[in-house]
């Protein structure tokens, strides 16, 4: 069994090269966490060059993320105002990216943090990272392989694993599911979960 989950946690995570960059450009798009919460995790089990050339990948795609949506955006008068305001109250050098990056971090052990609306209150300050922000934060992330999600394959008993009937077996399954399915069905699964309580007692 550790050596399937070896399998599996160096199929996803094993090799930096073979990650998902969104991940990353989600966490630093996550204004508790930013930049440097990615690299101290990466220097706990990488080298410092791997470390440093996988940070310039995360950068190179945020920054291509910030090209694309920056020439998709047209912009009213309104929002060309608003960034001729920003610039002329920033330093010329940094870009929005670059002052995202340096702005002070929000504590990471804010109750109830909400990351999308802290990027809603924040979207005049950074207009093309919010709408970075509001695409990458949106996809859901799962850590459950995608053929086990759907698969009951194998919570089921086999023939060779049980003296159940697969009749039986195939008809438990879909009790189960109905069960599950129903606010009715929870009730009666703990009726019946306590019937068998009492009954082993």
């Amino acid at each position: 069994m550790v050596s399937k989950m070896k399998k599996k946690f160096d199929k996803y995570w094993g090799n930096l090269d073979n990650t998902n960059l969104s991940l990353y450009v989600a966490a630093v798009l996550d204004p508790r966490y930013k930049l440097g919460y990615i690299k101290y995790c990466l220097d706990c089990f990488y080298d410092a060059s791997t470390v440093t050339s996988f940070i310039l990948k995360v950068q190179t795609l945020l920054r291509s993320l910030y090209a694309f949506y920056s020439k998709g955006e047209i912009y009213s008068l309104l929002s060309e105002f608003m960034r001729q305001k920003e610039h002329s109250t920033f330093d010329e050098s940094l870009n929005e990216i670059d002052r995202y990056l340096a702005d002070e971090s929000v504590n990471p052990l804010t109750p109830s943090f909400d990351t999308l609306f802290w990027w809603k209150q924040n979207a005049i300050k950074y207009n093309v990272l919010s709408l970075i922000a509001r695409d990458v934060l949106a996809v859901l992330i799962s850590t459950v392989a995608s053929e086990s999600a759907f698969s009951t394959g194998g919570r089921i008993l086999d023939p060779y694993r049980s003296s159940l009937h697969p009749k039986t077996v195939n008809m438990l399954v879909c009790t189960q599911n109905w069960l599950k399915s129903t606010n009715e069905g929870l009730e009666e699964q703990n009726k019946i979960n306590l019937m068998d309580k009492n009954t082993i007692l």
